[in-house]
């Protein structure tokens, strides 16, 4: 491994414990739900190019297994909408189809291996009754599934690490950058 190689993985590491971290505040202080804070977390961080309340939006759909059915994971849900966002084949930066499906499957099965399920319903199974301890097990999935996204998403462009609004991902108020005020 050359050192440049080196630093860029030690780069992607780094964004991805941010990316992580941040996504977790988002879930945790702001109150986002688990897909709302990965689609506004890789959004905003990386340059996704959606207003705030777009990715918003894009997100609420997703909260809890889809509206509360407890189907895929929110988190899972957002990481790849969010994917499509940059990697999608109708993008000036996409994918073609069939390669775009093979991120997006790769994102699926990372998930389930780390995981062990893809479905809302049996990842919070044993803490549905719970609040506190069901809240605990989505920031963990909420967490993962944003560093799973990120690093898929520096692994296919890799041009994305220079542009990582790092002071967005560091900063622990609302959707605003450090230094701008609360959020």
């Amino acid at each position: 491994m050359t050192a440049m190689e080196s630093e860029t993985g030690e780069e992607t590491e780094a964004l991805v414990q941010l990316a992580g971290d941040r996504a977790a505040n988002f879930f945790d202080v702001h109150r986002l739900c688990c897909s709302e804070s990965v689609i506004v977390m890789l959004n905003r961080g990386f340059g996704g190019g959606l207003p705030d309340e777009a990715a918003l939006q894009l997100g609420a759909g997703f909260c809890q297994g889809m509206g509360g059915a407890g189907c895929s994971c929110g988190a899972l849900s957002g990481a790849v909408a969010v994917l499509g966002v940059f990697l999608g084949p109708h993008g000036p930066a996409g994918f073609r189809k069939k390669k775009f499906q093979g991120v997006v499957r790769e994102m699926h099965d990372r998930f389930r291996e780390r995981f062990g399920a893809t479905c809302c319903r049996v990842l919070s199974k044993k803490v549905k009754h719970d609040d506190k301890a069901h809240r605990a097990n989505c920031l963990v999935l909420t967490r993962g599934g944003a560093e799973m996204a990120v690093r898929l998403l520096l692994e296919a462009r890799p041009d994305l690490i220079t542009k990582a609004d790092r002071n967005f991902l560091a900063a622990r108020d609302g959707l605003r950058p450090a230094g701008e005020g609360a959020g």
